[in-house]
């Protein structure tokens, strides 16, 4: 007999999981928004993948928010990018780390 396994979902579109939703590792998904989710160990809840589909699912587009609206750090060794303008809420600090790049074009 299969065994089904189930993570934390969702099928309301644009809602996330919260930090309290989830614990470090776990995976939660979004099913109308096709997103994946998980806590990082700096218990901010991040996405996997995702961004914006096409026709025929052609993933020609990537979308992020604007705003910055938790403290972040890039993992070292990787980079990032952001399209702009991004505005950083008051008292949030995104690191870049040591061998990493925030570009933001």
């Amino acid at each position: 007999m299969a065994t089904t396994i189930l993570i934390k979902r969702s099928s309301t579109a644009g809602t996330a999981p919260t930090a309290g939703d989830v614990s470090v590792g776990e995976l939660a998904v979004n099913t109308a928004d096709r997103i994946l989710y998980t806590k990082h160990s700096d218990g901010t809840v991040v996405e996997i993948g995702g961004g914006a589909t096409g026709g025929f699912n052609n993933k020609v587009f990537y979308e992020n928010e604007t705003n910055v609206t938790a403290n972040y750090s890039i993992t070292s060794g990787f980079n990032a990018m952001s399209a702009g303008p991004i505005t950083i809420d008051s008292g949030v600090t995104v690191t870049v780390t040591s061998g990493s790049v925030w570009t933001i074009v």
